[in-house]
């Protein structure tokens, strides 16, 4: 037996008893692609996601009700770090009316599926940094880390 890789989608040896093949399809006709060996384009420019997602979070975390909107495009666990924020400032009464601003914002691609991102936001009269690192997952990006500073 000779030792040639088994790539995915093809068969395995056959014995050579085993006769002609027979297949179904006609012969000059292409062979089917699985939809799990489709390719997906790159994903796009993460910048503006990553100002939503800065804003929603800082809001979040200063009592607005901004918190469901972020479900989609964050990971669970940064939703309950986010919540937890959120529900300690709404108790607290230090919640801040208005809504936040990006100053700045500013995105390194760490790797083809990852993104690194830093935000500056004013929210009333602070200004806050954010860090944020958002990843391919199964094509769209998520934030996996959202760190409000």
């Amino acid at each position: 037996m000779s030792a040639q890789p088994i790539v995915a989608g093809e068969a395995t040896a056959r014995p050579l008893d085993a006769g002609p093949v027979i297949s179904a399809r006609p012969a000059g006709a292409p062979a089917r692609r699985s939809p799990y060996d489709r390719r997906r384009r790159p994903l796009g420019d993460p910048s503006p996601l990553a100002c939503t997602l800065a804003k929603a979070a800082l809001e979040a975390v200063h009592g607005a009700p901004t918190l469901d909107s972020l479900t989609r495009w964050v990971d669970p666990k940064v939703v309950a770090a986010l919540s937890k924020q959120h529900s300690l400032a709404r108790r607290s009464g230090t919640a801040i009316a208005g809504s936040a601003q990006i100053v700045r914002a500013r995105v390194c691609r760490v790797a083809l599926g990852a993104a690194e991102v830093s935000v500056v936001a004013r929210h009333g009269d602070r200004v806050h940094a954010l860090a944020l690192r958002l990843e391919d997952r199964q094509g769209r990006w998520v934030a996996t880390v959202i760190d409000v500073g």
